[in-house]
């Protein structure tokens, strides 16, 4: 149980490495080594079935047009019987190539090209990096393994945010979900209470305006009731006279 525990693990580490590849196969493939490995594997096991959470610090669409490439092989080797043309691992590697995806992509261009070179390498009797990596993914075909590939949003979080969901509809090429309690509508934020030091020196300010708007018309009103005066004494000097 443990060996095969243990090269499950180094199958899905090297299809990891073999993902992240595919977008530029002019470049060397490594297996093991920096930058193969990926960031975080979590297993969870029932009895036989082994579920793998595999979390790749790549950022790239093509990294993950890889991936749904190699998901997209694997899926297609779990559904449909092929016949080998040749036995052992030559023929395992033709049945591959013939259930790779078909598309004019890169990364589809690069699968079945890197199929048909590990069973080239087979044929000469070379043991390869290819071939090595192409034996991880004729073991998960035979394993009958099931790839999803998603995107995270922080790929080094120490654990990943987990949400319940029910399905709406499932086509065969895509599947509807949605939470498992409906979709809730954003409850609206609280406004910020203000701030009780702004608050105070707001309301000292609303009271010194008030203050000032009081003197300047107490002084008016001042400034009225003296030239009230001033006119009273001039109409009686003026009465005086007379």
């Amino acid at each position: 149980m443990l060996a095969d525990y243990e090269r499950a693990v180094a199958s899905v580490a090297t299809v990891a490495a073999l993902a992240a590849w595919l977008p530029t196969p002019d470049a060397r493939l490594v297996i093991r080594g920096r930058g193969a490995e990926p960031v975080r594997l979590e297993t969870v096991t029932y009895g036989s079935v082994i579920e793998m959470l595999v979390v790749l610090d790549q950022r790239s669409a093509a990294v993950e047009r890889g991936a749904a490439a190699i998901a997209a092989l694997i899926e297609s080797v779990r559904h449909e019987h092929v016949e080998d043309d040749v036995s052992g691992v030559a023929g395992e590697l033709d049945r591959l190539d013939r259930s790779a995806p078909r598309g004019r992509s890169v990364v589809e261009r690069s699968l079945r090209a890197f199929l048909e070179g590990a069973r080239a390498d087979v044929l000469a009797r070379k043991t390869t990096t290819r071939v090595r990596a192409a034996q991880a993914l004729v073991r998960l075909a035979e394993d009958g393994a099931s790839i999803v590939v998603e995107r995270v949003e922080d790929a080094l979080a120490p654990t990943l945010e987990e949400h319940e969901v029910d399905v709406l509809a499932d086509t065969g090429s895509a599947v509807v979900v949605e939470p498992v309690d409906g979709v809730e509508s954003p409850e609206p934020e609280p406004e910020p209470e203000p701030d009780k030091k702004g608050k105070q020196k707001s309301d000292k300010k609303k009271s010194g305006k008030k203050q000032d708007a009081k003197k300047k018309s107490d002084k008016k009103s001042d400034k009225k009731q003296d030239d009230k005066k001033k006119s009273d004494k001039k109409s009686k000097k003026k009465h005086d006279k007379k």
